[in-house]
């Protein structure tokens, strides 16, 4: 069999198989395995959200302000 691909896609498919550390043939074949419905990821299950349970705890990324306020990385403290 053979598969004539747009020249942009090509390069598409090059960079993504690249990205995944792949060859091009590989990359092809697990896409179009995908596409027709083998479960080519059985062995890596996608994860379930949330991936960590939150405590009542603010994130820190919603303290930042209060954090950087209080003088984070003056001095060396952190």
């Amino acid at each position: 069999m053979s598969l004539y691909l747009p020249e942009d896609m090509k390069q598409r498919v090059a960079e993504a198989a690249r990205a995944h550390h792949m060859s091009e043939d590989a990359y092809m074949r697990e896409a179009i395995a995908r596409m027709l419905g083998d479960d080519v990821a059985a062995e890596r299950p996608r994860p379930t959200l949330p991936l960590f349970e939150l405590s009542d705890e603010p994130l820190t990324a919603e303290r930042v302000d209060e954090i950087l306020a209080e003088g984070f990385g003056e001095g060396g403290r952190a």
